[in-house]
């Protein structure tokens, strides 16, 4: 039995995991890397490994850098099983058909100014491409096992991350021997609105764990709602534009919850609210259809009184491009939280364009940006950004709440890691190369008899 990652070693996106059992290959996730496209175009554009060491894809959850290669591993010519939560289906098709979309839209862009002589742009992959990963596509409830490949039994448990996210348990035979392997895809913070608490892992040997907030603490849920409260006040006060630039999937529903429920109890007045995400307004209604995965709370606020968490009074999705311009022209105060996460693409780069330079505004971060991109540089204090080709002045304030994050933070890995029965090998990936360093440091201080490795990207690793 042999364990080799093929992403997300010493990085954060571009999760791909196969485990060698029996002679038999199955790949863990099978994402897309994010980051700055030049630094990233070629690694997306191939895969380190050969198509036919794959027999089996369990997909953990639906975002991107988990889900996003998954039709170009189709179209290079994988006809196996793509195994994933029912939730995990319906949320990976909207984010891979909207891949597809974002792609042929760069291409056709690159194509209409590209300087004579230079390659032809070209998608990775088209829609139809993403219909054929569907129909490989094979919905398993949580908690019922089922077989992968012959001599690995496999069962989902709640990560607790975004909507249908999974933690994979597996029982892996392999002549005289059984391991028992654990995969957190990632994980989720806990107390987080709408879904369930993380679940632990049965009786596990060894764990391949995401690292992503593996140095750092969130806010408390006390301490998220205050700061929340705050900006939105201030914001009031002045008469300026909140800008969320938040990822379609999981922060903005969190949000859009938070939202509600602070305007309900009046702790915040009712101030234009849009949502300027078409790719938003598509994955909410799957949380609406799958209220299986909802916590008791959110069932016990809205569902019981059969009211919508995702709208109310003040809120409004954006639906065309006018429109969406058309809120640059509008005063504040007012809420836009806008696609893309992590400001490399999508509506929220023309809003931050017209908000940025004014001082009135605030930039709210909700979540994790990666090296390189926008965002990150937003974070790191940048005074001014590029947009479309014209240097912007960042004069807006820039905040960030990490309670918003769905990602576990140090205090809730450690708290799943002591948790988990008989562990006695621990993986780390999903984390940048120092975070996930220290956190391999901590664990071997309050967990010792846990043996802890940071696996290199393409090295095999014997179970």
């Amino acid at each position: 039995m042999e364990l080799t990652s093929y992403g997300a070693a010493g990085e954060v996106t571009g999760s791909k995991h196969l485990l060698t059992v029996n002679g038999k290959g199955l790949l863990l996730d099978c994402g897309m890397f994010q980051g700055a496209y030049a630094e990233v175009a070629q690694k997306n554009a191939n895969f380190p490994f050969s198509i036919d060491k794959v027999d089996a894809v369990i997909l953990s959850h639906g975002h991107l850098d988990h889900c996003g290669s998954l039709p170009l591993l189709v179209r290079a010519g994988y006809r196996g099983a793509i195994y994933s939560t029912p939730a995990t289906k319906d949320v990976a098709e909207c984010i891979m058909r909207d891949s597809a979309h974002i792609q042929l839209q760069d291409a056709d862009y690159h194509n209409k100014y590209r300087k004579p002589g230079s390659a032809e742009g070209q998608p990775l992959y088209l829609d139809r491409d993403v219909d054929a990963a569907l129909r490989l596509m094979q919905p398993i409830p949580y908690w019922k096992p089922f077989e992968p490949l012959s001599g690995v039994k496999a069962t989902f448990f709640d990560a607790g991350h975004i909507l249908g996210s999974a933690l994979t348990h597996l029982t892996m035979s392999e002549e005289n021997r059984t391991v028992r392997f654990g995969y957190s895809g990632d994980l989720g913070h806990k107390d987080m609105p709408i879904l369930r608490n993380p679940e632990i892992l049965p009786t596990t040997d060894i764990l391949l764990l995401e690292s992503t907030y593996g140095n750092k603490s969130h806010e408390t849920l006390g301490e998220r709602t205050d700061k929340l409260i705050q900006v939105v006040l201030e914001a009031i006060r002045v008469g300026g534009k909140i800008i969320v630039p938040a990822f379609a999937l999981g922060r903005m529903q969190t949000l859009i919850y938070t939202l509600h429920a602070l305007t309900d109890s009046g702790k915040i007045p009712r101030i234009p609210i849009y949502i300027d995400s078409p790719l938003g307004e598509r994955l909410t209604a799957v949380f609406e259809k799958h209220q299986e995965c909802y916590d008791e709370e959110t069932k016990k606020l809205f569902t019981s009184r059969h009211d919508d968490p995702f709208g109310f009074r003040n809120l409004q999705y954006v639906q065309s491009v006018e429109e969406s311009k058309a809120l640059n022209m509008k005063s504040g105060p007012m809420i836009i939280v806008a696609s893309s996460g992590m400001v490399e693409a999508g509506r929220v780069l023309h809003h931050l364009k017209n908000a940025l330079p004014d001082p009135k505004n605030t930039v709210l971060i909700v979540g994790y940006m990666a090296a390189g991109t926008r965002g990150r540089k937003l974070l790191e204090g940048a005074s001014s950004l590029s947009f479309f080709g014209l240097s912007v002045p960042v004069r807006a304030k820039v905040l960030k709440i990490n309670a918003y994050s769905a990602h576990a933070d140090e205090h809730d890995l450690l708290e799943f890691l002591a948790g988990t029965s008989n562990l006695r090998k621990l993986f780390l990936v999903h984390g940048d190369a120092t975070v996930s360093a220290d956190f391999a440091e901590t664990v071997r201080s309050e967990l010792p008899s846990i043996d802890v490795t940071l696996p290199e990207a393409g090295r095999a690793y014997a179970l």
